[in-house]
């Protein structure tokens, strides 16, 4: 989806699309700490407090010029698409470093599957609600990962299921969309799939 709309917070003015991050990050934290042990919302809030960190700084990697030449660009820009990836990529090497420490159980692999499919499919559903873009692609969006999103959390129990029944959804969502498959959610949700089936086999060892 393209970002055609921006927010004033203040001094502060955010895209649609990080409003609709943040907005997610906070819904899907509170989801986990009534739904699980609250030990795994406090998980997810730390893999989110990383992933922003490392995604808000990675301007340092994609455009180390112009942070030397304007060292307050690190509080108005990001590392964009490039630092979306490593944000993910640090989450996913904190949560495998973390691993024998968080002990992931049942209770724990069910956690990460739901963080995982709610934080997509919320962020989806925020960006079509907050951004103007064509309505056949928002309509598609809207239906195919509310019906996908709620069959999965109801029926479907293993991560590996789970996970890969909502990627494959998210890509046929994705062929609609402005930017296909070449966009930042598709390669994340791919990363996070691979994430969770080595946690979940990594835990029957």
């Amino acid at each position: 989806m393209n970002n055609t709309e921006w927010y004033s917070i203040r001094a502060l003015t955010l895209p649609a699309t990080a409003v609709a991050l943040l907005v997610a990050f906070f819904i899907v934290w509170l989801v986990l700490r009534v739904q699980f042990p609250k030990k795994w919302a406090g998980v997810y809030g730390d893999a989110v407090f990383t992933f922003i960190v490392v995604w808000k700084f990675s301007i340092i990697v994609t455009d180390f010029k112009a942070v030397i030449a304007q060292p307050f660009a690190l509080l108005y820009f990001n590392g964009g698409t490039i630092g979306v990836f490593l944000g993910v990529m640090a989450v996913s090497l904190q949560l495998w470093w973390k691993r024998p420490k968080i002990q992931f159980d049942a209770s724990g692999i069910a956690a990460y599957s739901w963080a995982i499919i709610l934080t997509q499919s919320i962020y989806q559903w925020l960006v079509v609600l907050l951004n103007d873009n064509q309505t056949t692609s928002e309509v598609i969006t809207l239906l195919v990962l509310s019906t996908l999103t709620v069959f999965i959390l109801w029926r479907i129990t293993t991560i590996n299921r789970a996970l890969v029944l909502y990627t494959i959804g998210l890509i046929i969502v994705a062929l609609f969309q402005p930017h296909g498959l070449w966009q930042p959610a598709v390669g994340v949700s791919v990363i996070l799939l691979i994430l969770g089936i080595v946690i979940q086999r990594a835990g029957r060892i």
